[in-house]
């Protein structure tokens, strides 16, 4: 059995020739990533913590305690996998051979990618994961796909049906790792507060190399019986399967950051879980977004897309705009509610817009809506004052001519004569401006002027500036714009 170095060691606790020491203090390891990214930012995937712990180890309930409350909480894409090294030989086998495992609580995130040691509370826990999980959920990823489907055949016996499917353009090289795991521990492992362990892991369905072609699939389904691996108390809705692709390039890892316990990491591409009852209980996979197929930039459009879950429960929504960002978390809503969201891309592209439907885990993307999105901006220049009018010029940035702008001019104080002039149907030729102006104004009083343009369903500018009347004159102070 390979040594465990302690790190901070609340006397010499050793229990069923599974020890290490007892870490109180937060630490983390970034293996050469360095920027932390907001929390806003859409996840590339769903990222893996896999959390080392024992019975006896005093600051795992805080790690404990912080992973619950995140998960609970539903706001970050992430699972996690707790390995109670103390009670199951196969985790406590995995976290030494694989992890070169240093001391308790240890978080690797998504293969080692990040590592988080210690824990002295659990809102600094909280804190940190948190940290880690939106940075790791920014970080490219290999595209794979993984459908993961259990099905509980009676006593203790379950199948397990796993497809992993590469979407790049060439061979993915990995391994599957498929763990079972109980919701909540039915064999009394509990942290030192008291606390049952959630999400322990109980055994592998699948530890397996994979090498996929480009566009194929690796493919397998086995049946697995609690009772035969001495687990006769699990039940059918006390199940998380949890599958994860790991891809096969090779990264230093250290379990004991910045440099110490190296272990090889192989960073997580997809984790899916699934629980038992026929097929996975999460939403089903929705359709398209239904919405427009093409528009401008800056401009606003709105998607709708259903789907159903399989149990009856209130699911959650998420946009995937294409343009790394999201709609965010949207719901509940009752099954087979529509939903709709809006968003205005700021860039020209063809983006593919995705719906995923959740209840306590997400289900599966849609396939894209393909959405063009053009280059059409209109903007308006600097507001001119002068003898008895304003005016400006409307700007079109585009390759396409105008020629159906509306436009406004409006003052807000000050004329008492020319208020508001408006126009319609105005042509802007491609690269080029077109020049409006105000009607008569008179008046005398400081004044706010502002000029609108837009097209119906189209890009749209306002600019304001703030001048005087100054009877049949108009001043215009520099500056402004929206």
């Amino acid at each position: 059995m390979k040594k465990i170095l302690p790190i901070c060691i609340i006397g010499v606790l050793i229990l069923s020739g599974f020890g290490a020491g007892a870490l109180n203090a937060e630490k983390e390891n970034v293996n050469n990533d360095t920027n932390i990214v907001n929390s806003s930012e859409r996840a590339t995937h769903t990222v893996l913590g896999e959390y080392g712990t024992a019975t006896w180890c005093g600051y795992c309930r805080y790690a404990h305690g912080a992973l619950k409350e995140l998960y609970a909480e539903g706001q970050l894409d992430f699972y996690y996998i707790t390995y109670v090294c103390d009670m199951n030989p196969t985790g406590y086998s995995y976290c030494i051979s694989h992890y070169n495992l240093y001391g308790y609580p240890t978080l690797w995130w998504d293969g080692g990618r990040r590592v988080d040691v210690g824990a002295g509370s659990v809102p600094g826990a909280k804190s940190t994961y948190t940290s880690s999980i939106n940075y790791l959920g920014s970080q490219s990823v290999k595209d794979v796909d993984i459908d993961l489907t259990v099905t509980w055949l009676g006593g203790t016996e379950m199948q397990v049906d796993c497809t992993v499917t590469n979407n790049e353009a060439n061979t993915y090289g990995g391994t599957i790792q498929v763990a079972i795991c109980e919701k909540e521990s039915s064999r009394g492992w509990i942290d030192t507060g008291g606390v049952t362990y959630t999400m322990t892991f109980l055994d592998w369905a699948f530890n397996e190399p994979l090498s996929i072609s480009s566009g194929g699939s690796w493919s397998d389904s086995m049946t697995w019986d609690g009772s035969a691996h001495g687990y006769s108390s699990i039940t059918e809705d006390n199940i998380m399967v949890i599958a994860t692709a790991f891809n096969d390039e090779w990264h230093q890892g250290y379990s004991y950051p910045p440099s110490s316990n190296p272990f090889d990491a192989y960073y997580v591409d997809e984790t899916v879980a699934a629980t038992p009852g026929g097929g996975s209980g999460t939403p089903n996979k929705p359709n398209p977004p239904s919405g427009p197929t093409s528009g401008v930039i800056d401009v606003e459009y709105t998607y709708t897309g259903s789907t159903t879950d399989p149990d009856g429960d209130d699911i959650y929504y998420l946009f995937d705009w294409g343009d790394g960002t999201d709609s965010g978390w949207l719901g509940p809503y009752p099954s087979g509610t529509p939903v709709e969201a809006s968003h205005a891309w700021t860039y020209a592209n063809t983006f593919g817009v995705r719906l995923k439907a959740k209840d306590t885990m997400d289900g599966p993307w849609s396939d894209p809506l393909s959405v063009e999105i053009t280059g059409l901006r209109i903007e308006i220049g600097s507001i001119d004052g002068g003898l008895l009018k304003v005016g400006t010029v409307i700007q079109n940035d585009g390759d396409i001519e105008f020629t159906d702008v509306n436009w406004k001019i409006t003052l807000a104080g000050g004329a008492f004569i020319g208020k508001e002039t408006a126009g319609e149907g105005l042509t802007v030729p491609a690269n080029g401006e077109a020049t409006i102006s105000s009607g008569f104004i008179f008046g005398f009083g400081p004044t706010e002027i502002t000029v609108e343009a837009w097209i119906e369903d189209g890009p749209s500018d306002m600019r304001q500036q703030d001048g005087f009347v100054l009877l049949f004159f108009v001043k215009v102070n520099p500056g402004g714009g929206i």
